[in-house]
């Protein structure tokens, strides 16, 4: 399965904005607002790779949150990969890893998780839209401390081909885990 370069991917791009649009961020947020309004999405801080995005919850609820980081491939920009840690205002102490990556995908294959070469495990995608694939499972306290101690998470998929079958080969987009403990810590705030 060939893995993309680090130096394959530019970070956040407008793309990945519709993404995290459609998988529970909206783009409000985006223009200057002098107060949170309902759905304003805002840059609270950067940790390294990791963005923490917050949402306005409605008439002065709670903010909903995740700790972002978005790649894209510089030589096919179709190629999105959009890794979300999410708290929302409902269960804060409950997490949830969200993974959205690029449409033709071969939804049989899962997508695959590997930390500094250990594999994780698989995840089912639950559905597909114009924007992409969405995987998700909760993120324990076993998976936090494999992204905690980890230097690189590797996330890979099939890509569908013509047929429906997939390819031969996969792609691995390669994540970097600098910040992403810092970045956690002030999720969890």
């Amino acid at each position: 399965m060939p893995i993309l370069k680090p130096s394959d991917f530019r970070p956040f791009s407008m793309i990945a904005l519709f993404l995290l649009a459609f998988f529970g961020l909206s783009l409000s947020g985006f223009a200057q607002a002098p107060a949170p309004v309902a759905g304003a999405v805002s840059v609270k801080a950067n940790f390294a790779d990791w963005s923490l995005r917050c949402e306005a919850g409605a008439a002065g609820g709670k903010e909903s949150c995740a700790l972002v980081q978005t790649l894209v491939d510089e030589k096919r920009p179709d190629m999105v990969l959009s890794v979300l840690v999410i708290r929302t205002s409902e269960v804060p102490k409950a997490l949830l890893l969200r993974v959205i990556t690029p449409l033709n995908v071969n939804l049989v294959g899962r997508l695959g998780l590997k930390i500094d070469a250990l594999d994780v495990g698989r995840a089912a995608f639950s559905r597909c839209d114009r924007f992409g694939c969405l995987a998700e499972v909760p993120f324990d306290d076993v998976l936090y401390n494999q992204f905690k101690s980890g230097k690189t998470a590797v996330f890979s998929y099939f890509v569908a081909g013509k047929d429906g079958l997939p390819v031969k080969d996969g792609l691995g987009f390669p994540l970097s885990l600098a910040g992403f403990d810092e970045g956690m810590q002030a999720l969890m705030q």
